[in-house]
């Protein structure tokens, strides 16, 4: 599938490897993950993954799709490269892994300041008919 602009191009359903996920993150300024590359490979081949490379195959954007196949699904890790904002990048990967998970009951994500305009013009809201989504990460 080709991307927002020529130069970049995304993949529904992708691989991504621990080593650029962690460079990813890194570059967004994002804390690293605890988990050792192994398990974090795991995770990473767990989810379903939509990518944005360059035609060189440079990682610039990334989004992560956990889905339980037929109620509930949440988006994680929606990462676009600093030097690469601002070209519809993020907003294609979004679109993408909505495609995939826009019939579930529920669709949950947590947002950082820069990309919760985007969920809240898709409508996702910090709670929904009585609900209110509860967060517990980690020390």
């Amino acid at each position: 599938m080709s991307g927002p602009h020529p130069e970049v191009a995304i993949e529904e359903g992708a691989r991504l490897g621990a080593a650029e996920y962690r460079g990813l993150r890194a570059d967004a300024g994002w804390s690293a993950p605890a988990a050792a590359d192994p398990a974090l490979q795991r995770a990473l081949d767990a989810s379903w993954n939509v990518t944005a490379r360059t035609e060189a195959g440079e990682l610039v954007g990334m989004g992560r799709l956990l889905d339980d196949g037929a109620l509930y699904a949440s988006i994680w890790d929606m990462i676009v490269r600093t030097d690469h904002r601002g070209h519809g990048i993020g907003g294609a990967i979004f679109a993408a892994l909505m495609r995939r998970a826009g019939d579930r009951d529920l669709v949950a994500l947590v947002a950082t300041p820069l990309g919760a305009p985007m969920y809240r013009r898709a409508g996702f809201a910090e709670s929904s008919r009585g609900s209110t989504a509860l967060l517990w990460r980690r020390p």
